[in-house]
């Protein structure tokens, strides 16, 4: 259960736009004849990648909230945890967590204008 909520002092929605992927582990089976065979094996978290367009202090308070969140783990490591955030499409509270978007980054920043930075990460929608 998500303790940590999206920062009010950070966009609320995406400015930039979203994407969503939906998803489900589905095993395929090639048969001798006719179509493969496939069997539903769960739920698989949703991605949403999204953007958002942020002042330089935001970005400060960005990194601040990914790297001072106490959530760790129960062996005591510290992990980027959940929290709840304001889903663009359905309005609802859900919880989700930054994942990587390659070796370990979790955010990246692209310049626009002077203090201007669009942000770019990934949330996982936890069921």
């Amino acid at each position: 259960m998500a303790v940590l909520n999206w920062p009010v002092a950070l966009p609320q929605a995406p400015q930039k736009g979203f994407t969503e992927t939906v998803g489900a582990s589905i095993i395929r089976s090639q048969t001798d004849k006719g179509p493969a065979k496939q069997r539903y094996r769960g739920k698989v978290p949703n991605t949403m990648p999204v953007e958002f367009i942020m002042t330089s202090t935001q970005v400060a308070d960005l990194e601040t909230f990914i790297n001072n969140s106490p959530n760790q783990n129960p062996a005591g490591i510290k992990t980027v945890g959940r929290f709840n955030f304001t889903h663009p499409r359905t309005n609802a509270s859900v919880e989700v967590r930054i994942v990587p978007q390659g070796e370990g980054q979790l955010f990246s920043c692209q310049y626009l204008a002077p203090d201007y930075w669009n942000v770019s990460l990934t949330f996982e929608i936890l069921p």
